[in-house]
């Protein structure tokens, strides 16, 4: 059977095994070049195309096995939640060095635990360091994108682990 194209862009046709996985790696190939290619704005509305594509691709999928079409939420909102709690991470990881940096020049000992805790309480040293993220803007959107990647990895490493389920469904006529 040849590939169908439409399996992967509509949620309107059936997609067999095969067409199941070369249509997520279609879609993964896509979304690294999302990731490369386009800028902050445009590399959003292309997320969505991804949602979207890989939504139908399940349902397709689903539909073949004769399986009810809401059950696309599944590999979905597991892959979303995964992809939001790496990138949290990395951000987090990103940003961690220049309010150490910050705390340091705030006069906190870092090397002190309960006085970081304590600095990382002090609303004030907060706001200050927030306000330091507004003024270093390219700083500030340099260490969000570093959970770009890493979350993305982590996305397509859950969607295609449910895709054994999706892809072991059997064909139901």
């Amino acid at each position: 059977m040849p590939f169908n194209f439409r399996a992967i862009l509509l949620p309107d046709t059936r997609a067999d095994a095969d067409t199941y996985w070369l249509g997520l790696g279609f879609i993964a190939l896509a979304d690294a070049l999302r990731l490369t290619l386009l800028d902050a704005g445009l590399a959003m509305f292309g997320w969505l195309v991804i949602l979207f594509c890989l939504a139908a691709l399940h349902i397709n999928r689903l539909r073949d096995a004769g399986r009810q079409g809401p059950l696309v939420i599944v590999p979905l909102a597991a892959g979303v939640a995964v992809k939001t709690i790496v990138a949290v991470f990395a951000v987090t990881l990103a940003i961690l060095p220049g309010f150490m940096e910050y705390l340091e020049a705030q006069g906190v000992d870092i090397n002190d635990p309960a006085q970081v805790q304590a600095a990382g309480q002090d609303e004030a040293l907060i706001a200050g360091f927030q306000q330091l993220m507004i003024e270093n803007e390219a700083d500030t959107l340099a260490a969000f994108s570093a959970g770009d990647w890493p979350s993305a990895v982590a996305f397509w490493l859950t969607i295609f682990a449910i895709g054994f389920w999706f892809a072991r469904l059997p064909r139901k006529v």
